[in-house]
């Protein structure tokens, strides 16, 4: 799994890192598997989590893979930031959102621009 915690400015924040993947079905649906494991049995909305996705492409069958796995960890997430798409990509992902419902999220250019993000006040 490339997924990982980290601690940013104090606060723990979790990493689900789908980058450079290019468009393998197989490691995506393995990560989201990891994933859902990790989360697991953490309170609700309790995470602050960032999906990095820079190097991956969406397929119907990654799409497919990510749908899944929002609808089992959406109930544990708090704040929510991806990285790693622009241009026309970035027009998918509001369109992805509008299709799945119950998905907030802020995008950025950088890991760390998210994880300061992440790591502010719930409202900020």
């Amino acid at each position: 799994m490339k997924s990982r915690w980290v601690t940013h400015h104090g606060v723990p924040i979790f990493i689900a890192d789908f980058s450079h993947r290019g468009s393998n079905v197989d490691e995506i649906a393995a990560e989201c598997q990891a994933i859902r494991q990790e989360l697991s049995g953490r309170p609700a909305h309790s995470v602050r989590s960032v999906s990095y996705v820079e190097g991956t492409l969406a397929n119907e069958d990654i799409i497919h893979e990510l749908l899944e796995l929002v609808k089992v960890t959406n109930q544990y997430i708090e704040k929510r930031a991806v990285v790693g798409v622009s241009g026309y990509r970035r027009y998918l992902l509001y369109a992805f959102s509008k299709v799945v419902g119950e998905l907030k999220f802020n995008v950025f250019d950088t890991l760390e621009e998210a994880l300061d993000w992440l790591a502010s006040p719930k409202g900020a």
